[in-house]
């Protein structure tokens, strides 16, 4: 059985167009195998980002985000996102923020609570709900 114990670094920092078959074969046999389905689906989709195969990426994340947990379905959203903006679908794209923000509105956004834990490059940060409808709202501008 495979296993997605292969370091996200290394999946991310490698030369994007260098990647070799095995690799992403490896990160569909995770999948397949629902072998931590919800990193292995991440990194796959960003890994076709990074080879610009973004609306391969986008049918990946739609397809299997149903196997993935509640707590991936945000991060899965946002990367959904970058995705959207870089094929240029624009609607696909106004839908989801419009979706996110309803979620924000109704008290779903955070599975339920105020703050999250957010990292960007390698720091972690809080963020309000407050600062996250701001932040989504600055993106349909």
């Amino acid at each position: 059985m495979p296993s997605t114990k292969f370091p996200s670094e290394t999946v991310l920092t490698s030369e994007p167009k260098t990647f070799s078959i095995p690799r992403e074969q490896f990160l569909w046999s995770a999948i397949n195998a629902g072998d931590r389905v919800d990193s292995a689906l991440k990194d796959m989709a960003i890994v076709m980002k990074q080879q610009d195969r973004a609306k391969e990426a986008i049918k990946a994340i739609k397809s299997l985000r149903v196997r993935c947990s509640d707590q991936a379905q945000e991060s899965l959203d946002n990367i959904l996102l970058d995705l959207y903006k870089r094929c240029g679908r624009l609607d696909d794209q106004i839908a989801l923020l419009k979706h996110k923000l309803f979620l924000i509105q109704k008290g779903l956004a955070f599975n339920g609570k105020r703050t999250k834990t957010a990292r960007s490059q390698g720091e972690k940060f809080q963020v309000s709900v407050e600062q996250e409808a701001t932040r989504l709202l600055g993106n349909l501008g």
